[in-house]
């Protein structure tokens, strides 16, 4: 499954395989709408958890006493829709106190260094990597791994899960951030930069690369597996996450993701602790360190959408604190 709130760090990975274009005008990303696939009411059903609150991504947060608070849901990309959603939630930036995004503002020389630690991380020069992958599915991910733009003889020494970043955005969007077009999270910490607004990040780079290197191989491998047979849905995930991110329903790409992909239960179950992994697991973590921006009021925060729903998303955990959260769109 490919989620457009990935860590921002995983982000800009996926830029040291994009060649930029030059001259040439962004690429536009196609696909089909997957909102009405077969199978999707029993998907909701069990995902009724996790789609609490997944009508809306953004909301007020208050306290008697309190200036209002913000929470913007982001999505992670360059698209010109997104991006006009953005400029909408950024009016109310100018007055606020201060603005929290994931890794708060990062200039394209820092992306960079992040990018190339990372990388460095995750090459491991000594190992064949693809060791653990069952032989059968090697091919189909080499050929995965060689579109993204890394070739069999670099793939088999990099880890894993720095593969399985590849799965999370389709070439088309990776190109357009190699040529430079600013995405959602970046606009909105300019534009919190040109109102004089304080930003901060509710997490480190080193934290979000500690998260995504724990994935464990076998998890990995399957989402890799998952991709390579049928990396052309790559772009119908991208344009359905794109419709819905519109919709203000960004939940819903979860029951969509469950039921596409002809996947084994093997699959489902990696895809579950995926999700687990970098979305339950780093909520608490976002909603500790916003605690005391809310407490003092007038905070702005933008993380990525799928951060805000269900039962252990951070409405629930802020209403959990005391505050009152209602949608505004």
């Amino acid at each position: 499954m490919r989620v457009w709130n990935w860590p921002e760090v995983a982000f800009g990975l996926a830029l040291l395989a994009a060649t930029p274009a030059g001259a040439d005008a962004p690429p536009t990303c196609q696909g089909k709408d997957l909102t009405q696939v077969a199978g999707l009411a029993a998907a909701r059903a069990k995902r009724a958890d996790d789609l609490i609150n997944g009508d809306g991504i953004f909301w007020r947060i208050e306290k008697p006493g309190l200036v209002p608070s913000y929470i913007y849901g982001t999505i992670h990309s360059t698209d010109g829709s997104a991006m006009a959603l953005a400029q909408r939630a950024a009016e109310r930036i100018n007055g606020s106190r201060i603005v929290a995004t994931e890794l708060g503002s990062m200039d394209a020389v820092e992306r960079a260094d992040i990018s190339a630690a990372v990388l460095a991380t995750a090459l491991d020069r000594d190992h064949d990597t693809f060791t653990g992958v069952p032989e059968n599915e090697r091919g189909g991910i080499e050929t995965f791994a060689a579109a993204q733009g890394f070739p069999s003889e670099l793939a088999h020494h990099l880890k894993l899960w720095f593969l399985a970043i590849l799965t999370a955005m389709p070439a088309c969007e990776a190109k357009r951030q190699a040529l430079g077009l600013p995405e959602v999270d970046q606009y909105l910490a300019e534009a919190a930069k040109a109102h004089g607004v304080k930003v901060i990040g509710l997490e480190t780079a080193k934290e979000q690369m500690d998260v995504i290197s724990t994935m464990r191989p076998e998890i990995a491998a399957a989402l890799l597996s998952v991709a390579a047979r049928a990396p052309e849905t790559a772009d119908d995930i991208y344009a359905t996450m794109l419709q819905l991110y519109r919709e203000s329903r960004p939940a819903e790409v979860l029951p969509i993701a469950d039921v596409i992909g002809d996947m084994s239960e093997d699959e489902r179950t990696a895809q579950d602790e995926f999700v687990r992994l970098l979305l339950t697991d780093r909520n608490a973590t976002m909603a500790d360190r916003a605690a005391p921006l809310l407490k003092e009021g007038g905070a702005f925060i933008a993380v990525g959408a799928l951060h805000l729903p269900g039962k252990g998303g951070l409405i629930e955990r802020f209403r959990a604190l005391g505050f009152t959260v209602a949608k505004e769109w």
